[in-house]
């Protein structure tokens, strides 16, 4: 009788273990979303820079994100004009979505090239409330003129994934 209480008891302590394991086995999240962002954006001289944006792709059609709303410029930094050729310019945003849904926020940092007069930005979403509190995501993007006077305004275009 000792015998096969010695086998069972290491069986029994494997199969705890192997129940224990799956139990607290964790959860695979999924992986980053693709997502594409135009926004038009309007300079005021008096007060922050204000704008909307467009969303689109897998993270929008997931319901990641929400398609559309305004945004604001919260923080703007000119940096790096010492060369004559080059200025970064981090930049601090606030999207608020139409849908109610909360807002996320996301630092900019674009790289101004004088010669040419052309901006590329690299992107990252750092939270958000609501909805967003948890959204994370990068990318990269472009900025051009819109189209009329370039000291009133520009069109950023976010390209990048997220994931919450």
């Amino acid at each position: 009788m000792g015998t096969t209480l010695r086998v069972r008891r290491p069986v029994a302590v494997i199969v705890a273990l192997g129940l224990a394991l799956v139990i607290a086995a964790p959860t695979v999240a999924a992986g980053p979303t693709a997502l594409h962002i135009v926004s038009p954006m309007h300079f005021n001289q008096d007060t922050f820079n204000t704008g909307t944006f467009e969303a689109s792709g897998a993270a929008v059609d997931d319901g990641i994100l929400c398609a559309s709303g305004t945004v604001v410029d919260t923080g703007i930094i000119l940096a790096g004009g010492q060369s004559g050729r080059k200025i970064q310019i981090p930049v601090r945003k606030t999207f608020t979505c139409d849908d109610g849904s909360g807002s996320f926020f996301v630092k900019i940092q674009v790289h101004l090239d004088l010669s040419t007069f052309t901006e590329r930005f690299s992107w990252v979403i750092q939270g958000g409330t609501d909805a967003y509190a948890s959204l994370r995501g990068s990318g990269s993007g472009t900025t051009i003129p819109d189209g009329s006077d370039p000291q009133t305004g520009n069109i950023n275009t976010y390209d990048g994934s997220v994931i919450d």
